[in-house]
């Protein structure tokens, strides 16, 4: 990853962290298009951990912009008087609960499904998907028109349904503030405090992610230019995502969250519809019948290199020696006193050790039965050949030994 992708990253980062357009799948499509481009392999665990550090950008953002609310708070939780009523140290303990309540469905899905949740951004398909499930969301922001429900009067079982619907931003296009927000307002909070409200959930959720691709990372892999693209990049989409944030708190107030959605749909579709055509391509393949070989025919108009229509050249001469199917293939048999007189692993009578069994003299006459003369087939039932003079009654004697060969069947 180089300079250029590396800050082309962190102004994407930052200027849809916070919109509802989904920053993940941003990137997603950018990462995509500059390996495109480059042609280079990408790192997926080097990817996941830039990508979280981009993140950490956007976390100084969300504080800068509420940096008074925080100074508050922080008074207020050291016993301070001199703050207003909502950032005493009871109401900055029961929001920082129900920020904790509203973290606890990540964690199942961090433990259980994040390998599913990784493989779903291997394709843009998915990804369009989510544009398209984050549109629809945004459209039903139309009819919410929000509450007058505050920190105070927010319960939580409350917090636990903007969760639940924050369970679903790790997919690739679907956005956590669009969602979150749309889950507010549909519950009765006010349009500020459910953008407060949303923006505060993503301070644990970024604060975990940082802290577990931490632990992951190995240290000795960063080098000084790799380093000091991710403080640049992380710089850069912190610059930009406290200008979003300004922008986002406008949108909602004003109603006009929706607009996005237009932009959204346009965008899903045509991710499907482009991931749908390279797939088409990659997976066309000519038809080969895969019961008969590659063969060389008369050739028609058109072909080059005389080869038919519909077949393939062979890759190089054939080789000497027999192959499957070739009627004077023959696999040797070794013909030791074991192997003589053998035919389909059956004894021919008067070969290969054991005694000599003596001849019959005349075989009976039954019916279904054959009896054999010389090299002459004589069904019973009929009359037999007369001996000629001098020759005697007929023998069954075995016939002189050939060669044994291997039967095929």
């Amino acid at each position: 990853m180089d300079w250029i992708e590396s800050l082309a990253l962190g102004v994407v980062q930052g200027l849809t962290e916070f919109l509802p357009i989904s920053s993940d799948g941003h990137l997603n499509v950018t990462q995509r298009i500059f390996g495109a481009f480059t042609g280079k392999p990408s790192n997926v665990e080097d990817e996941i951990f830039f990508v979280v550090m981009l993140h950490v950008g956007t976390l100084l953002a969300i504080i800068l912009s509420y940096r008074n609310q925080a100074i508050a708070g922080a008074k207020g939780l050291l016993g301070s008087t001199e703050v207003a009523d909502p950032y005493r140290r009871s109401a900055v303990i029961r929001t920082g609960v129900l920020a904790v309540i509203a973290t606890l469905p990540l964690v199942p899905l961090k433990l259980f499904f994040m390998k599913w949740i990784e493989a779903a951004f291997e394709g843009l398909t998915v990804t369009g998907i989510g544009f398209l499930v984050t549109a629809a969301v945004l459209l039903l922001t139309i009819r919410l028109r929000g509450g007058e429900k505050g920190p105070a009067e927010t319960t939580w079982l409350d917090a636990l349904l903007v969760g639940i619907a924050q369970m679903f931003a790790p997919l690739p296009g679907v956005s956590r503030s669009g969602l979150t927000i749309a889950a507010a307002l549909a519950l009765g909070f006010s349009r500020t405090w459910a953008v407060n409200f949303s923006l505060m959930l993503a301070v644990p959720a970024i604060l975990g992610a940082t802290a577990f691709e931490l632990f992951k990372l190995d240290f000795r892999t960063m080098t000084g230019e790799r380093s000091a693209q991710i403080v640049a990049s992380s710089a850069l989409a912190g610059a930009i995502g406290y200008l979003a944030i300004v922008w986002l708190v406008r949108l909602v107030r004003s109603g006009r969250l929706w607009y996005f959605s237009v932009y959204l749909v346009l965008l899903g579709a045509g991710l499907i519809v482009w991931d749908s055509i390279k797939g088409s391509r990659t997976d066309a393949r000519p038809a080969q019948a895969l019961d008969r070989p590659s063969r060389v025919g008369d050739p028609r108009p058109g072909d080059r290199a005389g080869v038919a229509r519909g077949f393939e050249p062979l890759a190089g001469p054939l080789a000497a020696g027999p192959r499957s199917g070739d009627p004077g293939a023959r696999t040797p048999i070794r013909r030791g006193r074991a192997a003589q007189g053998l035919v389909l692993g059956r004894r021919l009578e008067g070969h290969g050790p054991g005694p000599r069994r003596a001849p019959r003299a005349a075989l009976a006459r039954r019916p279904g039965r054959r009896a054999l003369r010389g090299d002459r087939a004589v069904a019973s039932g009929g009359s037999a050949p007369r001996d000629r003079p001098g020759r005697g009654v007929a023998r069954l004697s075995p016939p002189a030994p050939r060669p044994i060969r291997r039967l095929d069947v």
